[in-house]
């Protein structure tokens, strides 16, 4: 069965691109641009009678500063909440009962706007996200009420989560001077302070059509919905134009440890090293070697820590896309009542083999075959497909980058692995932080 199932694999591998071939090429895609600076990238895909219309805003925590952390995110919340049209709540009232369904999500880098639907509802969609594009009214009273929901959600999500919590204080101990310095949910206390005329010039600075790229996968007729578009967008005035983020992390120029007491069963660790960003030609390289460490119960972080040596749980990490460099992390879950100081010994000291003599041929081709799964995977689906294509836009500048995103992987070689290995795993490019059970001991 096991021979079966790998079989099936390597034939559903290789006719991946296949796939990719048929059902996404550079010829079926259009690009649109009205006068305002919207951007809209369209592909028919008539196999169900559903759409994807997921819109992008260029901005994320990476273009926040201190005093306004979190409100990237609290805009999110905000974009359900009320325009002169359509009170709170009703955007999501509309959609369900058209048979629909939504959901949003914040980054560093970009903030989307997720909405599946009926190719029936397609109209009447669109006028709601016009609507609420420019048109959000920050009622006073919503705003307190969603703040706390915000302040709540960091609360739990940060506070009373040990790990993340560790993350968070990593972060903010790693990176000095960029904004990636803090988490996209931000600070406490600037939820708890953002003045609502601040974020209402936030919000028309960074969600103005010149600043969004709206890509739409699914049922629909190019020339019909371009008609809709035009008639619901196109009176939206262009926004300023958001100013640049210029701050660059300077280089770390020592090793740097932090330590967190808090009331827990178990220590936490984390390990992580300045890493590049989405395109640096270092990226797909990092990408491969966070997967030879940390991705499956094979990788060599798990082997060394948790079936063999039995200092750990589990393992987690790697590096993810982002626009300036970020971090590359290596997340432990200590066993109850373990050193962690010889988990720290026990991740150098595999450190140390890679960059004296690199991965194998199989660890690496395990790894391509991780990511060529991990890209086309989602292409099977409309959502996948307008997620892919938005990614590409904020990313790398186009939606051109999707039908090249591969080819950078296929060029990766084990020396190339060896190098960026030595290059990011050095001491003094490294943070480490330990989560002490209070009243427990490392």
């Amino acid at each position: 069965m096991k021979r079966l199932t790998h079989v099936l694999v390597i034939v559903l591998l290789l006719s991946l691109p296949l796939a990719l071939a048929a059902g996404l090429r550079p010829g079926d895609i259009t690009v649109h641009k009205l006068d305002n600076g919207l951007k809209i990238v369209l592909l028919e895909d008539h196999d169900i009678p559903n759409i994807a219309y997921y819109t992008f805003f260029r901005v994320g925590s990476r273009n926040e500063r201190p005093g306004l952390t979190g409100v990237s995110h609290f805009i999110e919340h905000m974009m359900f909440n009320g325009t002169q049209a359509n009170g709170p709540g009703q955007f999501d009232r509309i959609m369900e009962a058209s048979g629909g369904a939504n959901n949003a999500f914040t980054s560093e880098d970009m903030t989307g706007y997720t909405n599946w639907y009926p190719a029936a509802a397609l109209e009447k969609m669109i006028e709601l996200d016009a609507d609420r594009m420019q048109g959000l009214i920050f009622d006073p009273k919503v705003l307190e009420s969603e703040r706390s929901v915000v302040a709540s959600e960091r609360r739990m999500g940060v506070e009373n989560n040990n790990e993340n919590l560790l993350g968070e204080t990593v972060r903010a101990t790693a990176i000095m001077a960029h904004p990636y310095h803090w988490d996209v949910i931000g600070w406490m206390s600037d939820i708890l302070s953002w003045k609502r005329d601040e974020i209402i010039a936030y919000y028309r600075t960074f969600y103005s059509p010149n600043n969004a790229v709206i890509v739409v996968c699914g049922d629909f007729q190019t020339p019909k919905i371009m008609e809709l578009i035009r008639k619901y967008y196109a009176a939206i005035p262009r926004g300023p134009e958001p100013p640049a983020v210029l701050t660059v992390e300077p280089s770390q120029l020592g090793p740097r440890r932090v330590v967190v007491h808090k009331p827990a069963q178990t220590p936490s660790f984390l390990q992580v090293y300045h890493a590049p960003a989405a395109t640096d030609p270092d990226f797909p390289a990092m990408d491969v070697l966070g997967m030879a460490l940390l991705q499956g119960e094979s990788s060599r972080l798990y082997q060394r820590l948790v079936a063999r040596d039995q200092l750990a749980i589990d393992v987690s990490g790697g590096i993810g896309q982002s626009i300036d460099p970020l971090l590359f992390t290596i997340a432990v879950k200590p066993r109850p009542g373990v050193d962690t100081g010889l988990i720290e010994k026990a991740i150098e000291e595999e450190l140390a083999r890679i960059k004296k003599d690199g991965i194998a041929e199989k660890e690496l081709m395990k790894a391509l075959n991780s990511v060529r799964m991990d890209f086309y995977n989602p292409l099977m689906t409309i959502s996948g497909k307008a997620y892919k294509l938005g990614q590409s836009e904020i990313y790398y500048g186009g939606y051109e980058h999707i039908f090249k995103a591969m080819d950078p992987y296929k060029a990766v070689t084990l020396k190339q692995v060896q190098e960026a290995a030595g290059k990011y795993f050095s001491e003094n490019n490294k943070t480490v932080g330990v989560l002490i059970p209070e009243g427990g001991s490392k």
